[in-house]
C-alpha cells in the first residue's frame, strides 16, 4: 500500500512539473507571439511612409505581411484545411424560409434541411447544428424530434 502513494504522488509531483512547463511554453509563445507582431507593424509602417515618399502604390506586400500569408506557397495554401468563414445571419429572415420549407416539405432532418435552405435561399452555416438552432428559436411553432442519432426538424400542428 505505501508503494502505490508513493508512486502515486511521484506521478502527480511528475503531472504538475509537466503541466507547469506547459504553461511557462504558452505564455512564452504568446509574449514571442506578440513581439514579432509589433515587429511587423513597425515594418509595415515604415514600408508605406517608405511607399507613400516614393508615390509608389503597391501596398500588396504590405497585405499579404499582415495576413501573415507572406512566403506561403500556393500548394502550402491549399493543403491547409480550410474553415468556412463566419458570416453573420439575420435569424429572423432566416426563419422565416426554414418555416417555408417546412411547410411544403414537413418532416425534415438536419442535413436535409440544411441543404435545401442552402439550395433555396443560399444560406450556408460554418456548424449547420448551431445555425439552425439559433434559427428555430425564432419559430416556436417548430418541433425537434430525434430519430436514432439524427434531428428531425417539423412544424407542430
Amino acid at each position: 500500500m505505501a508503494e502505490y502513494f508513493t508512486e502515486r504522488k511521484a506521478l502527480q509531483m511528475t503531472l504538475e512539473s509537466l503541466l507547469e512547463q506547459r504553461a511557462l511554453l504558452r505564455r512564452q509563445y504568446v509574449d514571442q507571439d506578440k513581439q514579432l507582431g509589433l515587429d511587423i507593424k513597425q515594418i509595415l509602417a515604415r514600408v508605406r511612409e517608405l511607399d507613400q515618399a516614393e508615390g509608389n502604390e503597391e501596398p500588396l506586400l504590405a497585405e499579404g505581411a499582415e495576413n501573415g500569408t507572406v512566403g506561403m506557397n500556393v500548394e502550402v495554401m491549399e493543403r491547409l484545411k480550410g474553415r468556412k468563414t463566419h458570416t453573420r445571419h439575420d435569424y429572423e429572415t432566416v426563419a422565416n424560409h426554414v418555416e417555408t420549407i417546412l411547410r411544403e416539405m414537413s418532416a425534415l432532418t438536419l442535413n436535409e434541411l440544411c441543404d435545401e435552405l442552402k439550395r433555396r435561399s443560399g444560406v450556408e452555416f460554418a456548424s449547420p447544428y448551431i445555425g439552425i438552432h439559433k434559427t428555430i428559436k425564432h419559430l416556436p411553432q417548430v418541433k425537434v424530434q430525434k430519430d436514432g442519432r439524427k434531428l428531425v426538424f417539423s412544424l407542430a400542428t
